[in-house]
């Protein structure tokens, strides 16, 4: 490697470098001040701390009051069991939100690499992860989990056992639940990428439909913690429409790439001849 390209090897790996440590530093931020705030900011201004509510607190609260069933009572088995939940939800509430400053930076570290035509692709790319990003959290917050923490609590008073669950293990399904469907169904995007450069043939995902499905089913019933298919197939179904809408969509793009290149070839071959008929005596 000569001394040039080492060089612009280590430019680009501090400009990767400094970009991350902004990430973090700005997650890290976000995480205190979730952690420290009040969930009522009125309260400062008034100078009235009687009843001094911090925003982590108030959204643990929220999580609790939303997800967990009627009945069943959270008991902490360690001193820092209530420490940790703080420090959990403050890093992910503080995660998602500097997910956008992250896909921002992520944008602004490969726009620079890339033609004005895969600019525009890598935009769609990031918004397009984003948004899926946060309906699998949605999905999850407002249907999987609900449901999953229903299901289970069912086997509980069916054994008439008393409904006593451990705090931390109660918030780790919820944090694992949000962001594990969160990437979860980010993976069709995945795809979708490998098919636009060329790494993945469309009609080798086309063939494999059932086989996916059957894996799908595998993995999501060892991931999810209900034992019943209720919370295996709340997770396959939506992940495999969403994988038909990608090919779909896959399908429209090979089309009108495959479109373009014998537009272009045509219009190189009218161009050859055009310039053979010139120079013909």
């Amino acid at each position: 490697m000569s001394d040039e390209a080492e060089e612009t090897l280590w430019v680009h790996f501090e400009e990767l470098s400094t970009r991350f440590r902004r990430v973090v530093f700005a997650i890290v931020a976000s995480s205190m001040i979730v952690m420290s705030v009040p969930a009522d900011v009125s309260n400062v201004f008034r100078l009235d701390f009687s009843e001094y509510t911090l925003l982590v607190s108030r959204i643990i609260e929220v999580l609790q009051v939303n997800l967990l069933p009627e009945g069943v009572t959270l008991i902490a088995f360690n001193w820092l069991d209530s420490f940790y939940i703080y420090m959990a939800v403050s890093f992910a509430a503080g995660f998602l939100i500097c997910l956008p400053y992250t896909a921002y930076q992520t944008y602004s570290f490969l726009a620079p690499a890339i033609y004005e035509r895969e600019k525009k692709r890598l935009l769609t790319f990031v918004t397009v992860f984003i948004t899926l990003f946060a309906l699998g959290v949605l999905y999850a917050y407002y249907v999987l989990l609900p449901v999953t923490f229903t299901v289970l609590y069912r086997f509980i008073y069916q054994t008439n056992v008393i409904p006593f669950y451990s705090v931390k293990d109660f918030f780790n399904m919820i944090l694992f639940g949000l962001f594990g469907s969160g990437i979860f169904y980010t993976f069709p995007l995945i795809i979708y990428f490998l098919v636009i450069i060329d790494l993945v043939e469309l009609d080798s995902l086309r063939g494999i439909r059932r086989q996916l499905f059957v894996v799908l089913a595998i993995v999501t019933a060892i991931l999810t913690p209900d034992p019943t298919p209720v919370s295996m197939l709340l997770m396959t179904v939506p992940f495999y429409l969403i994988y038909e809408a990608t090919l779909l969509a896959l399908g429209l793009v090979v089309k009108k790439s495959r479109d373009d290149v014998i537009e272009d070839g045509l219009k190189a071959s009218l161009s050859m001849l055009a310039e053979a008929d010139g120079a013909a005596p």
